[in-house]
């Protein structure tokens, strides 16, 4: 019986050789199949995209709901620059002040939008300019 084993054994190693060296070579050709598909896939994701033209992006209307009610304000002398402006948001070249979206160029209760900032909105007109920041800043935190 123990011949016979010997053998099976004998005729199994050879078998099994043959399994692993083949197995072994599917496993590399897998591998090279994909850093190939790699390659093709990073290659593509390196070429230049053209993306929308920036003045397209500044016709888009504001991506928040708003409630389309605007707020006539009587402009008198003495009132002229009572209303408070309160920045609430920038959002890419757009300002949220006091409720609507504003742009560079757009008018602010008599006042002209001029610059705007990281964090400010300098507004201006003949007499006045004035800076929007978001939040108080000079409000004192403390952490306890």
């Amino acid at each position: 019986m123990g011949d016979e084993v010997l053998k099976k054994i004998g005729i199994m190693i050879p078998v099994l050789a043959f399994n692993v060296l083949a197995h072994a070579g599917a496993v590399q050709t897998d591998k090279e199949a994909l850093i190939a598909e790699y390659r093709d896939m990073f290659q593509k994701i390196s070429q230049k995209r053209i993306g929308i033209d920036e003045s397209k992006i500044d016709q888009l209307k504001a991506p928040f709901l708003t409630e389309e009610k605007k707020i006539e304000v009587k402009k008198t002398k003495e009132t002229k620059h009572s209303e408070p402006f309160e920045l609430q948001a920038i959002f890419g070249k757009r300002a949220k002040i006091s409720g609507h979206w504003y742009k560079v160029h757009d008018e602010v209760n008599g006042m002209k939008v001029v610059l705007i900032g990281d964090g400010f909105v300098w507004l201006k007109n003949d007499q006045y300019r004035k800076k929007l920041t978001m939040g108080n800043r000079n409000e004192k935190i403390s952490i306890k």
